[in-house]
């Protein structure tokens, strides 16, 4: 299933349903989550203004906390001749690729981009079934948190389920072999954060 955040465009989530499940919320830093890939979209003069307010970095860096596949989608025609300064633009794509791991491509438009989405999802679901992993609960709230599967299952050897993690105090957490305080930080935001 792919989720998808209530502000993107209609005729993306139309489009994608057609043949692959989805459900819309508000998500926070998220546009098209699914398994471990999260794809980012931006209108070309999104795009821009995102650079310009140094917004982009820190929801790049959002991404990177919960998935290791992340791809950003610019959609619009890139008309080139508008832009003043094109060496920082190619310094930007740059570090963005090269520091956060980020697969950058274009789209022409919003039946262009449903399209992209929907051959990520099926390469995605492909590679699943290619080798055969048998995913569980622990390993995919283990995701939501941003702290590994194991980490999660001995919270859960501690406090029984999910629910008794969410409702015990940072304290209660620390006293948990191998848990330290960045990863208590991680699961606090989460359930404090309003990330979804």
């Amino acid at each position: 299933m792919i989720l998808i955040d209530f502000h993107e465009p209609h005729t993306i989530s139309e489009n994608i349903s057609t043949d692959i499940p989805i459900q819309i919320l508000c998500l926070k830093y998220r546009d098209y989550p699914f398994s471990d890939t999260i794809i980012e979209r931006k209108t070309l003069s999104d795009f821009f203004s995102s650079i310009k307010s140094k917004r982009l970095a820190s929801q790049i860096e959002e991404m990177c906390r919960f998935y290791t596949e992340r791809y950003l989608i610019i959609e619009g025609f890139f008309d080139f001749t508008y832009v003043t300064n094109i060496d920082y633009l190619y310094s930007v794509l740059s570090k963005l690729m090269l520091n956060y791991d980020l697969n950058i491509l274009f789209s022409s438009s919003e039946p262009f981009t449903a399209n992209i989405i929907r051959m990520l999802y099926k390469k995605n679901r492909k590679q699943y079934h290619s080798k055969k992993i048998q995913f569980d609960k622990p390993y995919y709230a283990g995701k939501l948190f941003g702290i590994s599967e194991r980490k999660l299952r001995t919270l859960l050897s501690k406090f029984g389920n999910i629910k008794n993690i969410m409702n015990a105090d940072k304290k209660e957490l620390g006293s948990v072999k191998s848990i330290g305080k960045r990863s208590i930080e991680k699961v606090k935001d989460v359930l404090e954060g309003d990330i979804l």
